[in-house]
């Protein structure tokens, strides 16, 4: 078997791999969020991406606009990729200063690719009806309240307030854009 031969069935082992840990997620993301795969930076940030422009991609064509499209395809994977790492960083920090313990920057990414695909699959109708927003994001904080009690031994109730204060800027920043986009539209 030659290298090329060798490479081309690794590649599909780690695609067949990968797309059944996706649809086991899909199916039940409650149960997978507690055991999550041990991927590389690579191969994470490689699925993040794809989905973030199959999202961008849905949203651009259910709005029936093309500069939506195009904006899903190059800038929401940009903006959703520094989201990712803003929200690492955060968790990251809070471990070192308020847990006064380090955990693995490559299994707390992976808990927020995986527990931002509510997100994603509920911001696809938000141009039509904006609190899908929200109720994406309410998907999204209750698996990472399940992954950090699980992943990370974080306390339920630790877990339930670090969450729910996030969720609460991010409400108030969603708020905010609502009211400016009403102003604007009454001009």
């Amino acid at each position: 078997m030659s290298t090329i031969d060798q490479f081309e069935e690794k590649l599909r082992v780690k695609i067949k791999e990968t797309l059944s840990y996706l649809l086991r997620f899909a199916i039940n993301p409650i149960q997978e969020i507690k055991s999550l795969p041990n991927w590389g930076y690579k191969h994470l940030l490689l699925v993040h991406v794809l989905l973030s422009i199959v999202s961008g991609i849905l949203t651009g064509l259910v709005t029936l606009n093309y500069l939506n499209v195009l904006f899903g395809i190059f800038l929401f994977p940009i903006i959703s990729l520094l989201m990712i790492f803003i929200l690492t960083a955060f968790f990251y920090y809070y471990f070192q200063v308020f847990e006064r313990r380090t955990i693995s920057t490559q299994s707390l990414l992976t808990l927020i690719i995986f527990s931002n695909w509510p997100f994603f699959i509920f911001q696809i109708g938000s141009h039509y009806l904006p609190p899908l927003t929200l109720i994406g994001f309410a998907f999204t904080a209750l698996l990472l309240v399940v992954g950090l009690t699980k992943n990370f031994q974080l306390e339920k109730k630790k877990s339930v307030r670090l969450v729910m204060t996030l969720f609460a800027v991010i409400f108030l920043v969603w708020l905010w854009n609502q009211i400016d986009l009403s102003r604007m539209d009454r001009m």
